[in-house]
């Protein structure tokens, strides 16, 4: 047993020698401070003069296709309702869209293929007159729109081919003035005239027979048969412009009449005087009677029993005037030839309440009015200016071009006028004012000067 034992022992102690031993680690040493700066130094030096590798960029991300709009999505398609009928001949088509509704006959209602064209195809197209003007043989597409059109037209039909001559005749009616063109057209137009119907009298075949008067040139035959054209209720440019159609063709007893009654028709004679169609009548006594029985009617001289009142209603004025605080401008007297060569210079007939007033004051500043001097009578200051464009401007109402300005009221288009023949006021001759689109009528200057006293107690009683 104790032999055994003894055995035992000694093998476990020849495994132990048997077994080499585990190697020992060297123990981490922490360096001194000086030398981990050294080395801190020489690897930043080291890293500073290695080259720097490039950071790969990023691959972007491959973009989804943006899905498709399906029925519920998928945004209207904005499309010209038109209708196709099929008429006699084959393959032609007339086109009506709502656009407007103008009839188009069009060489080939059918694609390439074959299949019959959609509203879509036909709504491409522009505005009949557009295309008209826009083509090549302008003239040539007119008439193809004219033969399109059997019988009588319709009131949009007719607009469209009268719209379109009148804007065709318009930049040749001067410098092409009775050319082949002018002819070829006017022809075009007048051969149809009876299918216009009510279209005749209206502003596009107004315009036309303007035009067509100023284009014909010397063309007795075709102006006769503008003249049965014309309607009874025409405009005073239409009037005009035959009077000047018949000076060129050089008649001059029809050329007398239409000037009669277009001066009739609130032509002016400073119209005729300055047109060139009437050149060669520029002294024929004829005409000089009739352009002076239509200027503007002379006022025999009597200030006296005017200066009174006018004095009067101008001294209350400048009392309420003194009373408000309010300020006034006023100017020496005018003598009486002072005021009458200035109405000759202008060619106007001052009333008599008025060169009394001038004789009192020559001319008047309150507020925001100003009344007229001789001076603006006799030379273009910016006061008569400003008046002329007023009584001349294309939108003045019919007549006013007669009137007389005498004071600026206020705004551009506020006028103290006097009316000599009594167009605008609608009977006898006397002063209005304007005032915008309104029309005041007044009795005489002591009644505006009242009304300026009412006006200036207002502004300068609320201040």
């Amino acid at each position: 047993m104790a032999a055994l034992k003894k055995q035992k022992r000694a093998a476990a102690s020849a495994k132990k020698k048997a077994t080499p031993k585990k190697a020992t680690l060297p123990r981490k040493t922490t360096p001194k401070p000086k030398r981990a700066a050294a080395r801190a130094k020489k690897a930043s030096a080291e890293k500073a003069t290695s080259p720097k590798k490039a950071t790969p960029k990023p691959k972007p991300k491959p973009k989804r296709p943006a899905p498709r709009p399906t029925a519920a999505t998928r945004a209207p398609k904005r499309r010209s309702i038109a209708k196709i009928t099929q008429i006699e001949k084959p393959n032609l088509a007339v086109v009506v869209t709502d656009a407007d509704a103008i009839p188009r006959v069009l060489d080939n209602a059918f694609s390439p293929s074959g299949r019959k064209k959609t509203a879509k195809d036909w709504s491409s197209r522009s505005s009949p007159v557009v295309e008209i003007l826009d083509d090549p043989h302008p003239i040539g597409a007119l008439r193809r729109f004219l033969e399109s059109v059997e019988g009588a037209t319709t009131d949009q039909q007719a607009e469209i081919a009268l719209g379109s001559a009148q804007l065709l005749l318009l930049p040749i009616a001067r410098e092409s003035r009775g050319g082949p063109e002018v002819k070829e057209l006017l022809d075009l137009v007048l051969h149809r005239w009876s299918d216009f119907g009510e279209r005749r009298i209206g502003f596009h075949a107004q315009e036309f027979l303007r035009n067509a008067f100023a284009a014909v040139g010397v063309d007795r035959d075709r102006i006769a048969q503008l003249q049965a054209a014309v309607p009874e209720m025409a405009s005073v440019e239409l009037l005009f412009e035959i009077a000047c159609a018949y000076a060129v063709a050089r008649d001059k007893v029809a050329m007398l009449r239409a000037v009669e009654v277009a001066l009739a028709a609130s032509a002016t004679p400073a119209q005729f005087r300055r047109e060139p169609d009437f050149a060669p009548y520029v002294t024929d006594p004829d005409l000089a009677v009739l352009l002076a029985r239509a200027d503007l009617p002379q006022i025999p001289v009597d200030v006296d029993p005017y200066r009174t009142p006018v004095r009067i209603a101008l001294d209350s004025l400048l009392l309420v005037l003194e009373e408000l605080g309010g300020q006034v401008e006023l100017r020496p007297p005018a003598r009486l030839d002072t005021i009458l060569d200035a109405e000759r210079a202008a060619k106007v007939s001052l009333p008599n309440d008025y060169r009394a007033f001038l004789s009192i004051t020559n001319g008047m500043r309150l507020l925001d009015r100003e009344f007229l001097a001789t001076a603006d009578y006799r030379d273009p200051t910016s006061l008569a200016q400003r008046a002329h464009h007023f009584v001349h401007a294309e939108y003045a109402a019919g007549g006013l071009s007669d009137c007389v300005p005498l004071a600026s009221w206020g705004r551009p288009e506020d006028w103290l006028l006097y009316d000599p023949r009594g167009r605008v006021r609608g009977g006898a001759p006397g002063y209005l004012a304007t005032s915008g689109k309104d029309e005041i009528i007044l009795d005489d200057l002591v009644a505006a000067l009242g009304w300026l006293e009412e006006l200036t107690r207002d502004i300068l009683g609320t201040n």
